[in-house]
């Protein structure tokens, strides 16, 4: 018994003496912090130490497939506290270590190394930066095998201070949309694109490390052991496709070119999802065009988008009154008078006269489309106004990345509203929109009614892990009535088979858009200055995706949009058919396995090969270069003409000849994969251009 209160006495003695050593270290720690928090802070000043803010590892921005297109990269600054290695390690490893910084950095001779350093111990000094030069984390680790290095920090005194750089991949490609950061000289963060819109995500937790100042106004980390640890950024993958973006980035910037104009944007939307796969924005720059402002988005792209506009008020005019579009309006002689100075124009001064609704819309009639709407709608222009509303025209699309430009529509009560407002708005003046904002209206009638608001990430995760997840929201799931998206889809359908944009019919798949031309205004005039645009989608019979291109203040003669943003819709709609449509070749160009499958070439070249093989031929032809059927086991040779000024048929064909065909006819090729090729985007036996781009799809 006497044992057991022995034991318990020294169990309370014990738990007593724990309770009282905590109460003990609490009471310090609350006198060190709050107590005499004002002494040790004035202590640490004295001595040039104190806490400082170390920034984590940015979060990696990713394109649809993973392909980075901006990471954090690590670099190193190199730095000695002379002071520390012994007198014996440090005179043997100078002069060597001097010559290796030398032959390195290449900002200093070995000699001048060698004095600095010796200079620097022998005054004391506890840190010496080696050079202003960030080195590679490869470089630090060869730089850790070189003398006195080697040593490490406590017995070499070398201090490799870690220093994120963001590195972009594919270099200035989508920089403008990918953005950067920086901080102001009030510490906060400004920036632009994604960089910008999540850095929240992207830019992690920061930590904090121990630095002491030291002479020359440095500050030299004390030890690492003191971190508080950072916490690395989140990464985000995007909806960008890497080689969308490429390939629209080089057909702008040809258009650019061709046409010496100030700026162009480009803007590629999945139409039923919202997802953008492609943003392109370049400003001319000397005699080049850069990233430089996301035209697309933003306020400076905010423009009065002209007849694109025009889809607007056909669609309002279809929805409040009967009218059909058979029916025959009057577009007078090119000119018309409202009122007194308020005076429309057509693009083709002798006027269209008596033309059909269609074809007002059709050949972009300002005459024929203002005196519509001025019929139905100019005694009650709010009713006007209430259906842009409902079509998503004036408000913001809530997109993700921050600057989306601020849609203004001139409204009755407004100082600047006129008896020429309502006709004027009506063809896409006293408006402004951006690109992005217009391009998510047309998405909406491809949509077949429904209006999304475009998204331009996916999701935020760390590792497999996903954080986040996003996706387009419904904004309006019907903006007009099924009768009224069934007749302007025919009504943009139209404008490309026989109106302002046929020059860029095809006959591989149907397009459906408008074009758009617009006066600028300057110091409050319109001059000979345009904007030009072409906004659309296709396949116009089942929409996979809406485009938009605007090209700014085009010159060289051409500056209507049919004539310069039209051909670059084209372009970018021809390159994602062939990369996206599957195209199987007829299965009388397979020879079942009975012998070696020959598609078409040089007819010399392949009638040697048969004869080599001992395979069966007759020839039907008449030229050098064929195309090859069967019949049983024998092949057939056809006749594959080739004439100059016009697009050959190399379909089947070797890469190697195809580029010979098409080279010589004048035509840039874009190939895409390997074997033969299974698809061209320009038709056989069209007109070539010179300097026109052919995209090819090999399998």
């Amino acid at each position: 018994m006497g044992i057991r209160k022995s034991i318990l006495v020294r169990v309370r003695l014990a738990f007593l003496s724990v309770v009282l050593l905590a109460a003990i270290i609490l009471v310090k720690i609350f006198d060190i912090q709050i107590v005499e928090d004002e002494k040790w802070q004035k202590a640490a000043t004295e001595y040039g130490l104190k806490f400082m803010k170390v920034n984590a590892s940015r979060g990696n921005i990713v394109s649809d497939d993973g392909s980075l297109l901006a990471t954090s990269l690590p670099f190193f600054r190199v730095a000695l506290d002379p002071s520390i290695p012994t007198d014996e390690l440090f005179n043997s490893t100078v002069d060597t270590l001097s010559f290796l910084l030398a032959e390195y950095f290449e900002n200093k001779t070995a000699e001048e190394y060698s004095t600095e350093l010796k200079e620097a111990r022998e005054s004391g000094k506890r840190y010496k930066l080696l050079s202003k030069q960030h080195v590679k984390y490869h470089h630090k680790k060869m730089m850790e095998e070189w003398p006195l290095f080697r040593e490490g920090k406590w017995y070499g005194g070398v201090i490799f201070e870690k220093v994120d750089k963001r590195f972009l991949p594919f270099g200035s490609l989508g920089r403008r949309t990918i953005g950067h950061i920086r901080l102001d000289s009030a510490n906060e963060v400004k920036g632009v694109g994604l960089e910008k819109s999540f850095n929240s995500k992207l830019a992690g937790i920061s930590g904090e490390a121990l630095y002491q100042k030291i002479p020359g106004g440095d500050w030299k980390p004390v030890n690492n052991d003191w971190e508080v640890k950072t916490e690395n950024g989140l990464d985000i993958e995007t909806t960008l496709n890497i080689g969308f973006q490429e390939h629209t980035t080089e057909i702008l910037e040809r258009a650019l070119k061709r046409h010496n104009a100030k700026y162009g944007s480009a803007i590629v939307m999945e139409v039923e999802t919202g997802e953008i796969k492609a943003m392109v924005n370049l400003s001319k720059n000397g005699r080049s065009y850069i990233e430089d402002y996301n035209y697309a988005i933003g306020p400076q792209g905010t423009t009065e988008p002209g007849s694109t506009f025009k889809l607007a008020s056909f669609m309002a005019l279809l929805e409040e009154t009967n009218i059909s579009i058979d029916d025959i309006v009057n577009a007078h002689d090119g000119k018309f008078e409202f009122y007194e100075d308020c005076v429309m124009k057509d693009a083709v001064y002798y006027g269209y006269g008596k033309i059909p609704i269609r074809t007002v819309f059709e050949k972009s009639s300002n005459i024929g489309t203002s005196r519509l709407v001025f019929l139905h709608f100019n005694d009650k222009p709010n009713k006007y106004l209430n259906y842009l509303d409902k079509f998503g025209l004036t408000s913001n699309m809530k997109f993700q990345m921050v600057g989306e430009g601020v849609p203004f529509v001139n409204k009755p009560g407004e100082q600047a509203w006129s008896g020429c407002s309502l006709p004027w708005l009506s063809i896409g003046y006293e408006v402004k929109l951006s690109p992005l904002q217009l391009l998510s209206f047309y998405n909406a009638v491809a949509n077949n009614g429904k209006l999304i608001s475009p998204i331009i990430v996916r999701k935020v995760f760390n590792g497999n892990k996903i954080i986040e997840e996003y996706k387009s929201e419904v904004l309006n799931e019907k903006i007009c009535s099924d009768k009224t998206i069934q007749i302007v889809q025919e009504l943009l359908e139209g404008v490309v088979k026989r109106g302002t944009a046929k020059d860029i019919k095809t006959s591989e798949y149907k397009i459906a858009g408008k074009t758009g031309t617009t006066h600028k205004l300057k110091n409050g005039r319109y001059v000979d200055s345009y904007y030009t645009s072409f906004v659309g989608y296709f396949p116009a019979d089942n929409p996979k995706y809406s485009i938009l291109v605007a090209i700014d203040d085009p010159k060289n003669g051409a500056h209507y949009g049919g004539e310069v943003a039209a051909p670059v819709f084209r372009e970018i709609a021809d390159l994602l058919f062939i990369q996206g449509v599957e195209q199987t070749l007829p299965d009388t160009l397979i020879a079942d396995g009975v012998f070696p499958l020959i598609r078409a070439g040089k007819y010399d070249d392949l009638e040697l090969l048969t004869k080599e093989f001992s395979l069966k031929s007759v020839s039907y032809n008449t030229t050098s270069w064929v195309k090859s059927g069967t019949s049983g086991d024998t092949i057939q040779w056809h006749s594959n003409p080739v004439d100059q000024g016009n697009v050959p048929n190399v379909v089947g064909m070797t890469l190697k000849d195809a580029l010979y065909l098409l080279e010589n006819q004048g035509l840039k090729v874009k190939s895409r994969g390997i074997g033969r090729v299974q698809r061209q985007s320009l038709k056989p036996g069209g007109k070539t251009r010179k300097g026109g781009v052919i995209y090819i799809s090999l399998g």
